[in-house]
């Protein structure tokens, strides 16, 4: 019989993923898995638990939202675990990862369905300073907010929260001055924010970067200029209509390399965010790693 490792946290989303446990477990058991759980408790314990655990799984699985995968994700390429494909079963308050994948976020049995019943393909995954991620590296007003938001607030109105957050950070927002570096030169820009994206979204805007692929090699930079406050209401209508592509206050870059440099003095404005937890501070270095793990998806569309 196949081993599969069930990596889950309990404090993901509306924590109601215990109640769908039984049913994966037998989804995963009848597809011909010994299932062997972990279950989160503390802060570092998952990619404790990876650092001590055989390297003859077949398949390791993470419940919970984009911060957990990015937890297991950072585990497994540390420990020589990053032969071992990856499942997702989405139980956070977000899953902008699962939702790229085209997994049903409210459905936990479907998902072991997937685990079970297809095979797993390569994907691209990026690195920020020796750190790495799956979804996104963000900067900027709107990246720290799902480090900051209170856990009883997002609970109770899900990725809504985020938006109201997003709201109250507007007025207060002053540009972040970089340099931004790709393989094809360098420009400085004052940007409010920046997101460097494997997949299309982050934040539940789902179409952040339409012609994101996770198997080409690259990654997609957005950026949104500095610009007078009132202008960043229109900015953000074209996020939500999907047409801020062709909003000038937007940047949009493809390449597999991007260094980005903070030339500011406020210390508060220089960190980053990756997959919904604390990134490393500025400067960054992010690279691509083409299909350096393999994951569970449910697309035919072009990856």
């Amino acid at each position: 019989m196949k081993k599969l490792k069930l990596i889950y946290n309990p404090f993901s989303g509306n924590k109601s993923f215990k109640f769908d446990l039984d049913i994966c477990l037998n989804v995963l058991q009848s597809g011909g898995y010994d299932v062997h759980l972990f279950r989160s408790s503390q802060r570092g314990d998952i990619e404790s638990h990876l650092s001590e655990i055989p390297k003859d799984y077949d398949v390791i699985v993470a419940s919970g939202g984009d911060g957990t995968i990015n937890l297991v994700l950072n585990g497994m390429m540390n420990n020589g675990l990053s032969h071992i494909p990856l499942g997702i079963i989405p139980s956070g308050t977000a899953n902008d990862f699962a939702s790229f994948l085209n997994l049903k976020v409210d459905d936990p049995e479907f998902c072991c369905r997937i685990i079970t019943g297809k095979k797993p393909k390569k994907i691209d995954i990026g690195c920020v300073n020796g750190k790495y991620f799956i979804n996104v590296c963000a900067g900027g007003v709107l990246s720290n907010i799902s480090q900051n938001i209170d856990a009883d607030f997002k609970n109770a109105l899900g990725k809504f929260a985020y938006y109201i957050k997003g709201l109250e950070q507007i007025p207060e927002t002053k540009p972040l001055p970089l340099k931004i570096t790709t393989s094809k030169g360098s420009f400085k820009e004052g940007l409010y924010m920046f997101l460097v994206l494997n997949s299309a979204g982050a934040g539940s805007f789902l179409n952040l970067a339409p012609q994101a692929s996770i198997s080409d090699g690259k990654m997609d930079f957005l950026g949104i200029k500095a610009m007078p406050v009132i202008d960043i209401a229109k900015a953000l209508i074209d996020v939500f209509r999907g047409e801020h592509l062709y909003n000038e206050s937007i940047i949009y870059l493809q390449d597999n390399y991007f260094n980005i440099e903070y030339l500011g003095k406020d210390k508060k404005l220089a960190e980053t965010n990756i997959d919904g937890e604390a990134g490393p501070f500025f400067p960054v270095e992010i690279t691509v790693l083409s299909k350096a793990v393999k994951v569970f998806e449910n697309f035919n569309k072009k990856m």
